[in-house]
C-alpha cells in the first residue's frame, strides 16, 4: 500500500466499527486522514496513538458540520486526495414500527449526508487529480442497496439512493481523473443496532455482547484500501459472495420474494425484537 503514502484522506464515521478499522489501515500505510465523529471523548480515543490523524468533531448530517470538516481537513494539510464516506444509520424495523425522526434521521446521514460531502469535497478532489494523477471518493454502502428486504426496508432504501448516486457521478468525473467507488459490506460485526436503536456506545471491553454477527470490520477496512489504490473505479462486494444479492431484484426472484418475504412480517418483527433486545438490554 505505498500508494497511500502522504495521501490526504478524509474518512467519517471513524469512532468505531468500519470506519476506525479504516482509519488505523490507511494510518498504517502512511496516510495522512482527517477523521471525524460526533463523540468527540470516543473519536479521540479510537485515534489516541495513530501516526498524522486528524480529529474533528462534526455530524455528517449537519449542513455546517460538513462544511467545517471540510475545510478543516484543507486547512489541515493544503490539499484533499481522497474522501471516505463510511457515516451511516441503521434501524432494524418494519417501516410502520420506525418512528418518523428516526427515517429523517437515516436519509439526512447515509444519503444527504453523502451527496452534500461529495459536492463540498469534489473540487478538492478534481484539483488533486489534476495535480498528482488521481482523486477518489468512496461510499461505504451495504449489499442492502442491492436487494432490498426487512426489517432493514428504509436503511437499504437510502444504500440504494447511495448506489444510484454513484453511477450517475462516475459519468460526470471519471475522465477528470476522479475515482468513485462503492464497497458493499454484508452484516459486519459492529454496534449498529445498538446504536441505530438509541443505545450509547460502549467501551471496547463492553461492545462485544452489543456486536452484530458478520464480518471483521478490519476486512471492510482492506476492501476500502485496495480501492484508494485501483487503477479503476470499483464496486466491491465484501465478501463478494453478497454481490449476489442483486440477483434478488432480478425476474423471477422479485417475484418470488414479495410473495415469501411479504408471508413473514409477523416472524420478522418478533425476530428482530429480540435481535435489538439482546444488544440494548
Amino acid at each position: 500500500m505505498a500508494e497511500l503514502r502522504d495521501r490526504v484522506v478524509l474518512v467519517t464515521g471513524g469512532s468505531a466499527g468500519i470506519g476506525r478499522a479504516t482509519v488505523a489501515r490507511l494510518a498504517g500505510a502512511g496516510a495522512r486522514v482527517v477523521t471525524c465523529a460526533r463523540d468527540g471523548d470516543r473519536l479521540a480515543e479510537a485515534v489516541a496513538g495513530l501516526p498524522g490523524v486528524t480529529p474533528v468533531v462534526a455530524d455528517v448530517a449537519d449542513g455546517t458540520d460538513r462544511e467545517l470538516l471540510v475545510r478543516r481537513a484543507v486547512e489541515a494539510h493544503g490539499r484533499l486526495d481522497a474522501v471516505v464516506l463510511n457515516a451511516g444509520l441503521a434501524y432494524a424495523a418494519l417501516v410502520e414500527d420506525t418512528p418518523g425522526d428516526v427515517v429523517e434521521g437515516m436519509v439526512a446521514t447515509n444519503l444527504t449526508g453523502v451527496v452534500e460531502l461529495s459536492r463540498l469535497a469534489l473540487p478538492h478532489l478534481l484539483a488533486s487529480a489534476a495535480e498528482r494523477g488521481r482523486g477518489d471518493l468512496l461510499v461505504v454502502s451495504s449489499s442492502g442497496g442491492l436487494s432490498q428486504v426487512p426489517p432493514l426496508t428504509v436503511y437499504s432504501a437510502t444504500k440504494a439512493g447511495v448506489q444510484g448516486f454513484v453511477a450517475g457521478l462516475r459519468r460526470e468525473v471519471t475522465a477528470r481523473g476522479v475515482r468513485v467507488h462503492t464497497v458493499m459490506p454484508g452484516p459486519v460485526a459492529t454496534e449498529w443496532m445498538a446504536r441505530g436503536h438509541g443505545s450509547a456506545p460502549a467501551s471496547d471491553a463492553d461492545a462485544r455482547g452489543r456486536l452484530t454477527p458478520g464480518i471483521a470490520t478490519e476486512q471492510v477496512a482492506g476492501a476500502v484500501a485496495r480501492c484508494l489504490t485501483s487503477y479503476w473505479s470499483r464496486s466491491v462486494a465484501v465478501p463478494r459472495v453478497m454481490g449476489l444479492a442483486r440477483l434478488g431484484e432480478v425476474f423471477p426472484v422479485n417475484r418470488v420474494l414479495d410473495l415469501v418475504v411479504s408471508r413473514q412480517t409477523d416472524r420478522i418483527r418478533a425476530i428482530s425484537a429480540r435481535m435489538v433486545d439482546e444488544r440494548t438490554g
